[in-house]
């Protein structure tokens, strides 16, 4: 599975302006139609630069790798292959330096992130362009062009309500519209 994340527009407005706009935080506004009962009342955009949105700060907390293992069930899987206690100290001691790294250098990625796309939503230009422009991902289990998607209704949300639990809060295709 891979996740791509979307810009959503209701109005019409100029593509070429706003990916201008977008290209400077580094984000894509290629116009993709998504195969989605409502697609001819909104434009989407595709925002990867990259081959997918994978990692994003967009619905972390949703994630399979967000949270922490279970290190009680880690012991058990460890004392059933019948390492020495202290192997099995030695082994769980790495399995959280190797973890705390890990969630330290994503801590960076999603500050980062998160940091480039309350700059997008809060950019004068933006607002001078669109009244409000939506938030969306989805978790693509198949090809682009082949996956049908129903977007739930989100909220509205006001763009100084913006900051990272909000992003890692937002549902796979759960639309969430940002006032500008």
């Amino acid at each position: 599975m891979c996740q791509f994340n979307f810009l959503v527009t209701k109005e019409k407005s100029s593509i070429s302006e706003i990916k201008e706009i977008a290209s400077e935080f580094g984000l894509n506004y290629a116009e993709y139609k998504l195969n989605t009962p409502n697609s001819n009342e909104i434009q989407t955009f595709l925002t990867t630069t990259k081959n997918c949105d994978c990692g994003s700060v967009l619905g972390k907390i949703y994630s399979d790798d967000y949270s922490e293992p279970d290190w009680k069930k880690e012991q058990k899987k460890l004392e059933r292959k019948r390492f020495s206690k202290r192997r099995i100290e030695l082994l769980l001691e790495q399995k959280r330096k190797e973890f705390t790294e890990k969630n330290s250098s994503e801590l960076i990625a999603e500050n980062k992130e998160t940091e480039k796309w309350i700059e997008f939503l809060t950019d004068k230009r933006l607002k001078n362009k669109l009244n409000e422009i939506g938030i969306l991902y989805h978790q693509f289990s198949g090809e682009l062009q082949n996956e049908r998607i129903k977007i739930e209704k989100g909220k509205t949300n006001s763009v100084e309500n913006i900051n990272i639990d909000f992003l890692k809060n937002i549902k796979d295709n759960e639309l969430n519209w940002i006032k500008l």
